[in-house]
């Protein structure tokens, strides 16, 4: 096969990795520098290029320290054999990577993989190696070894590698068995096949299978297959006659690749690839692979270390057997195909050996060349007779020569059809291109340099493959293990792979023995392909450990002809300045000096605002000069860039930014002229990238009125499309753009966007569902915000089948960085390929990043400053809290009866803390001249912290000199950051109804917004009912105060926030009260009076508003049935509700069972009931809840029913009794029978009982209830 045309590459930059230490406990760190001058040669048109960025050295020489190599999130897991353990490696910062922890076991480490949900397996081989090995798993994303370990599971003798099938529910480990050193025994080789858990954690030993060669024993073994040497027995032999199991025995599984529902081994020595039924775990056959003709066109080798020269020739009647050791699989076509690195392999066990060189076969061989052989002229040194060959292979007996000779290995890979047909093979292009590249080096050894040290063994030995996609293409990556370095192939096209381009990390100037830290990377043994999607830098890489050195090598895979552009975005900051801050600018310059290219640092808006008190106490400002700082290009503007008004945007935040601010979609009231910049454009590589932004429509209703009285909020779809269209008409005057990305402050709907798919975002419909499908196939990438969720999705691109787009929110508050990053053509700036990711904020120590980078400092410098302005305020303390008072937590559970975990603003849920603030704005009032009012309202998006009983909770903005249960002001005025002004208004008892309709949530056309449910905090005074089911404006089914009904044509006084009482959050409401008086008073300072005067402040856990549906008017004699629900809050600490008691008419009735927040009552009205009574069902919980139903009562049924004393004659439920579990049977006849699973409950003077269960029931009907609560919650 004919050589590709070749040209020398430039030397890379060196890169010297710096050394730092990470908070997280590490054993230790080391760090290797990139040799000055890597070697690289590259075909013309080559699309990609390999460089080394950066190297981890572990100091220990040709000691097997780094050799199988994987990687999972920011992590790379590197073997160290014969130390009997993994390294666990932070390569975050590629440059610096630092050692984290290692798991170790007795025996010796051979392979590693991880599963994508971060469990992993180690493959160990026992202390004595023929002894069954062991799997030992453990959990990726542990922070240390002692959370890390699972447990193990033993396996077949010498587990030489382990791997996840695709879909990660098997473990496959290939178990080679070799002989012992002294070849004493010799186990049976075999497959262990192990049904892996479904999340992190370790199998039994009976999930274990192992597949084995029984089958193939004698004549089933198919022909080609190489089995040869002595007969030694296995360790388990027993009374088994060897030639039974002599197959088993011989064969050596070596590596496996996996494809679908099968495994593919090879058998190196057999030069055989064994395949591998998972769901059956059975070897289902074996495919000899046959020889590589070293006489045939573009098969050339150099044979001989001493003729001194590189002497690549052809040689008839040479053959090579292929030996793989590494293999991978990979689909074309929709056909797949198996790639192998083709090393070759002697067997050297006690006296046997089964290799000889060419010219000593006559005496350690069988014979010597015939001599009518081609061969037999060529048995010198400077020929073929250093050349090491099978002693097996190719010897005629009839003559007692050797007619034939068999090499070991073919210097090459290989791709090959599921059945073993070869459709490629490399050739001698490995040989040919290592002369080329290092000619002086040529075929040298890994511990030392020597020219033409290995031809006469196996040359440049390829000992392993890895496969991966770049730029829409598939590449074979191939380790030579002895000259070093990597082998690049496009193999997208099986049949007609092409040489790409070779790299080698190794300084041929050294010796390693003398200097191996300077020699760079020697013996190759694992490589790891890294797709940009799992990629810590956002671009694809290369992991390899060097066996022989010790050292992991990382590269970075640039495409050539491209263009890579980072993007990196935050959202809803809200002036995060705490103890935080320094490391947030760390994540952004960490992934800017990991980024492959340039990168344009964005955010999608709310940046200032509901900010905590270092920031909000100054304005903002300090948050400015932080984003300042780390060169923000530009911003969306967010809702909250509205708070203080439009002219306190233009007349002061803008002017203080360096940054832009975009709004397409703001408007001059009455008008469609921007009143903000609709774009930015920057100039990156040649392309021009534009930067639109647009902000929720919702803004209105979100900020007060007043300050935005001049502006309209469009539709931010419409707006960012139009943009589009003059980006991209060929117009220069209005702006042209080769790339364009939008900024939308919106974002996926109410929920935990983290737990969803895109494809439940987009059937919710509403403004993101629209980003995604309806924004113009001409915007490349797609941040979003103002919903505070965290995702990161590959959303198609609409109109162009196939084609995807990112589109990613960050969560809020600095504690993620979005990262995309698009690869781009750079002639016109077409996506080639994206990755969008979320990188959680670093642990490493703040002085280390303020060292390493110098935007970091500036920003310490900054937030320090900050802090102490703030520190001579906000530090005193100002109120003690009993325990945590809190948001409603999404995402938690009742651990030991208590609402645990979580993630904090639940807004669609009630809280401790929003009904807290409410009786803080109704107690405000108490002073005022015209009296204190009658209700307290507050909005769940005013609350932006919690009250917690720790500082520790606190995190950055905890006060170390305050006590556990203190609230400093700085603590407390985090939870209501705007300084609205307290206000009074009227509203008639309709109008407040009407307000507790406007929680199920209408934008003023009639839509539904992103959150489609606001849950208001309402003072202690006021409770309401209502069904969820039934419609629109008619949901609530009764609202009290001070535990009388309210009364429709009654007026109410209401003390809220200036925000509400403007009809913010759509509450409109408001906008139809009247009597308003803005009392001037600023909202922070009402709450933190009120904690003082209330303090030490408990919550309470009762609920305001709970779900009664059901119940309809109940004829005397039969059964009042209805359901209770939503009677547990989740607030952090909130007590589960569990059960009810029930009084009927003011006598105790006992209990009834709640399960998962509801209950199901069912009461037996007495037969003897007049109809028109109200039988008054009081349903009370520990948590102070107070349920109040009155039953109304119809005329008599026709059965009476009688003393449940009197036993029925019919058949008794099949429930059982007090289960809380409804039965299935019913009494008939003359008694009553009791239906099964209900609790019977019998006061000693009640005439009637009451059946009661756990299941809840959704009936339309309507009654009146009332709900009371106790004044005083007991917080024992």
């Amino acid at each position: 096969m004919p050589s590709h045309p070749l040209r020398r590459a430039v030397a890379f930059t060196a890169v010297t990795a710096a050394v730092c230490t990470l908070t997280l406990t590490a054993v230790g760190t080391a760090s290797a520098a990139v040799v000055d001058a890597p070697v690289s040669l590259s075909a013309d048109g080559a699309r990609i290029a390999l460089s080394p960025v950066g190297s981890f050295d572990t100091g220990v020489f040709n000691e097997s320290a780094a050799e199988i190599v994987t990687a999972h999130g920011d992590r790379l897991f590197v073997v160290d054999a014969q130390a009997g353990a993994v390294t666990v490696l932070d390569y975050s910062n590629p440059t610096a990577i630092a050692e984290l922890f290692e798991i170790s076991a007795p025996g010796v480490a051979n392979s590693v993989a991880v599963r994508a949900d971060g469990l992993g397996v180690i493959a160990f081989e026992a202390e004595t190696k023929t002894d069954p090995g062991r799997l030992v798993f453990f959990d990726a994303d542990a922070p240390d070894v002692t959370e890390a370990v699972l447990g193990n599971v033993a396996v077949g003798a010498l587990p030489d590698m382990v791997t996840f099938s695709d879909d990660g529910a098997y473990v496959v480990s290939a178990n080679e068995g070799e002989p012992a050193d002294d070849f004493s025994v010799d186990p049976e080789g075999s497959v262990s096949v192990v049904a892996a858990p479904v999340g992190k954690a370790a199998p039994m030993q009976a999930d274990v299978r192992s597949a084995g060669f029984a089958a193939f024993e004698g004549d089933a073994l198919p022909a080609g297959v190489r089995v040869f040497g002595p007969d030694v027995a296995a360790p388990d032999q027993g009374d088994t006659p060897l030639a039974a199991n002599r197959v088993s025995r011989n064969l050596e599984p070596e590596y496996v690749a996996v494809d679908g529902g099968t495994a593919y081994v090879t058998l190196q020595e057999a030069n055989a690839v064994a395949t591998v039924d998972l769901s059956s775990a059975a070897v289902s056959g074996i495919l000899p692979l046959g020889f590589k003709d070293w006489g045939a066109d573009g098969n050339a080798l150099d044979a001989s270390d001493k003729d001194d020269a590189i002497a690549i020739r052809s040689y008839g009647d040479l053959f090579g057997a292929y030996m793989p050791d590494g293999i991978q699989s990979y689909v074309a076509g929709d056909q797949t195909y198996l790639v192998t690195a083709n090393e070759g392999d002697a067997r050297e066990w006690g006296d046997f050996i089964d290799e000889s060189r060419v010219k000593n076969l006559a005496d350690d061989g069988q014979g010597p060349v015939c001599a009518d052989s081609r061969l037999a002229a060529q048995t010198g040194d400077a020929d073929l007779g250093r050349l090491k060959v099978a002693t097996d292979l190719g010897f005629d007996a009839a003559q007692n020569c050797y007619s034939e000779l068999y090499a070991y290995g073919a210097r090459s890979f290989s791709i090959w059809t599921t059945d073993g047909t070869q459709v490629y093979d490399s050739g001698s292009e490995f040989e040919q291109t290592v002369a080329a590249a290092v000619p002086d080096a040529f075929n040298s050894n890994h511990e030392e340099t020597d020219f033409d040290g290995r031809s006469d063994d196996k040359g440049p030995e390829p000992e392993n493959v890895a496969i991966g996609e770049v730029g829409g293409r598939t590449y074979a990556f191939v380790g030579l293990e002895r000259v070093g370095g990597v082998m690049v192939y496009d193999i997208s096209d099986p049949a007609a792979a092409t040489f790409v381009t070779y790299v080698n990390n190794r300084d041929f100037a050294v010796q390693g023995e003398e200097d191996p830290a300077a020699a760079g990377d020697l013996g190759p043994e694992g490589l790891h392909f890294i797709p940009a999607s799992e990629s810590s830098t956002g671009a694809p890489m290369l992991a390899v450990g060097n066996e022989v050195s010790g050292t992991t090598t990382l590269f970075a895979i640039d495409q050539l002809g491209t263009v890579d552009l980072t993007l990196l975005g935050i959202n809803d900051f809200h002036g995060r300045i705490d103890g935080n801050t320094v490391k947030f600018a760390g994540t952004i310059e960490e992934q800017r000096a990991a980024a492959p290219g340039e990168t344009l640092f964005l955010s999608s808006g709310d940046n200032i605002g509901a900010s905590l008190f270092a920031s909000s106490y100054q304005k903002d400002q300090p948050t400015i000069d932080v984003l300042n700082a780390l060169e923000l290009e530009s911003s969306a503007v967010g809702n909250h860039e509205f708070d203080q008004g439009f002219a306190d945007l233009t007349d002061r935040v803008q002017p203080a930014a360096d940054f832009s601010y975009l709004g397409a979609n703001v408007y001059e009231k009455g008008t469609t002229t921007p009143a903000l910049p609709a774009f930015e454009t920057y100039d990156v590589d040649g392309l021009r990238v534009a930067v639109v932004g647009a902000v929720t429509r919702e803004t209105a209703s979100l900020v007060s009125p007043s300050g935005i009285a001049d502006l309209d909020f469009g539709d931010p779809v419409e707006a960012v499309n139009r943009v589009a269209d003059e980006l991209t008409d060929g117009n220069d005057a209005n702006g042209e753009a080769d790339v364009i990305v939008a900024l939308y402050h919106e974002g996926a709907s109410a929920g935990d966007a983290e737990a969803a798919s895109l494809q439940d975002e987009l059937a919710k419909g509403g403004d993101f569902a629209r980003i995604v499908q309806e924004t113009s196939p001409a915007i490349d990438a797609i941040f979003t915000g103002h919903t505070h969720k965290k995702y990161a999705w590959a959303a198609p691109v609409p109109g162009e089948a196939g084609k995807t787009r990112p589109i990613l929110q960050t969560g809020s508050y600095g504690e993620n960085i979005g990262r995309i990053t698009l690869s781009l053509d750079a002639q016109t700036g077409e996506v080639l390929s994206h990755t969008e990711r979320n990188i959680a904020r670093t642990t490493i120590d703040d002085a280390v990043l303020t060292d390493r980078y110098p935007r970091v400092a500036e920003v310490k410098t900054i937030t320090d400053a900050a802090l102490a302005v703030a520190e001579e305020v906000g530090d005193q303390k100002v109120a003690e809290v009993s325990t945590d008072i809190t948001t409603a937590f999404f995402g938690g559970s009742f651990v030991d009866g208590v609402w645990t975990g979580g993630k904090r603003d639940d807004r669609s849920a009630e809280s401790t803390l929003g009904n807290l603030v409410a009786d803080a704005l109704l107690s405000s009032t108490a002073d005022l001249p015209e009296g204190v009012a009658d209700i307290g309202v507050t909005n769940p998006g005013g609350l932006r912290n919690e009250l917690y009983d720790t500082q520790a909770e606190f995190e950055g903005a905890a006060v170390p000199e305050l006590a556990d249960g203190d609230i400093s002001f700085a603590q407390a005025l985090a939870v209501l950051p705007f300084a609205n002004t307290t206000t009074l208004v009227t509203m008639t008892g309709a109008t407040f109804t009407q307000l507790l309709e406007e929680q199920w949530q209408l934008d003023k056309d009639g839509n539904v917004p992103s959150r489609p449910y606001l849950q208001l905090g309402l003072s202690e005074n006021v409770t309401y009912t209502y069904d969820a089911t039934r419609a629109q404006g008619d949901r609530i089914t009764s609202v009290t105060v001070d535990g009388e009904p309210l009364e429709d044509a009654a007026e109410y006084r209401v003390s809220t926030l200036s925000f509400l009482a403007d009809g913010g959050d759509n509450f409109r409401a408001f906008t139809a009260s009247t009597d308003r008086l803005d009392t001037g008073n600023v909202d922070y300072e009402a709450w933190i009076d009120y904690l003082a005067a209330e303090s030490p402040v408990a919550p309470s856990y009762a609920k305001h508003a709970v779900e009664v549906s059901g119940l309809a008017p109940a004829a005397a004699g039969s059964t009042a049935t209805f359901t209770a629900a939503n009677l547990n809050l989740t607030s952090l600490g909130t007590p589960e509700t569990t059960e009810l008691s029930v009084s009927i008419d003011g006598r105790d009735a006992g209990t009834v069972p709640v399960t998962a927040g509801a209950a199901e009552v069912r009461i037996p009205v007495p037969a003897d009931a007049e109809a028109g009574s109200m039988l008054q069902v009081v349903l009370t919980a520990e948590s102070g809840t107070v349920v109040t139903v009155p039953v109304s009562v119809t005329e008599s049924a026709t059965t009476p029913t009688p003393d449940p004393s009197t036993p029925g004659t019919g058949t008794p439920g099949t429930g059982t009794p007090g289960t809380g579990t409804p039965g299935t049977g019913a009494g008939s006849g003359s008694g009553s029978g009791s239906s099964g699973g209900g609790l019977a409950l019998t006061g000693a003077d009640a005439p009637w009982g009451i059946a009661l269960g756990g299941a809840v029931l959704l009936i339309a009907g309507g009654a009146a209830f009332v709900l009371r609560r106790r004044r005083e919650v007991s917080t024992d």
